[in-house]
């Protein structure tokens, strides 16, 4: 599914581990949490990954990429 959404919303993996390594929001969704970034010369900030934590493995699993983010309250 993600590689499905980068694709169609033209996020490079470049993009996406800037987003994951230095995002600017982190919001907690249950087990889930979203990693927001604006980047450089894109029209449609902000871009967000969604990801899971797999603690036993200590790394992120990409469940999706969003563009034009807006976090609702």
């Amino acid at each position: 599914h993600a590689v499905a959404r980068m694709a169609e919303r033209k996020v490079s993996l470049a993009e996406l581990d800037l987003i994951i390594r230095s995002p600017e929001m982190v919001i907690p969704q249950g087990p889930k949490w979203i990693f927001v970034k604006s980047l450089p010369k894109r029209p449609d900030n902000l871009v967000a990954a969604v990801l899971i934590e797999k603690r036993e493995k200590q790394v992120w699993l990409v469940l999706s990429v969003l563009v034009r983010f807006e976090k609702r309250l």
